[in-house]
């Protein structure tokens, strides 16, 4: 009966749990990079309900490694386009690459040679709908 009463004596609720002191050590371990893709996909959608940006690249910020490639597809029969730009705040087309996607399902392939940043937008959507491409070093 002694036995017993010692265990339910701990499990009261009053009784504070034992403390106990913790160490840690924080050692520096060398950092492995991440492996950048060489293929990204990215998504042309339109969404109703969203009123400030009822179409989008989804994702609309990737990376890929120089030689690499993204391939946009649009996944609704809104007309699209991927327009390259120099600036992602002014939205004009640079020339370095177009792309028109008007049908469910279609799709545009660009391979990035040289390693940088690409913006790009939708024309018919520019107000809202624009992306990044960065192209890194393997």
């Amino acid at each position: 009966m002694l036995v017993l009463a010692g265990l339910t004596g701990g499990c009261s609720p009053g009784a504070p749990p034992a403390a106990t002191p913790e160490q840690t050590t924080t050692a520096s371990q060398p950092t492995t990079p991440q492996p950048v893709a060489r293929q990204v996909e990215v998504r042309l959608t339109c969404a109703t309900g969203d009123d400030e940006a009822p179409c989008a690249f989804r994702p609309d910020d990737v990376s890929v490694s120089v030689g690499g490639v993204v391939r946009w597809v649009n996944d609704d029969a809104t007309f699209h386009t991927v327009t390259s730009t120099a600036s992602p705040q002014v939205r004009r087309p640079s020339g370095r690459f177009h792309g028109v996607l008007d049908r469910t399902g279609e799709t545009f392939t660009v391979r990035f040679a040289e390693e940088g940043t690409y913006a790009y937008y939708c024309q018919p959507h520019a107000e809202f709908m624009a992306g990044i491409v960065r192209v890194v070093p393997e």
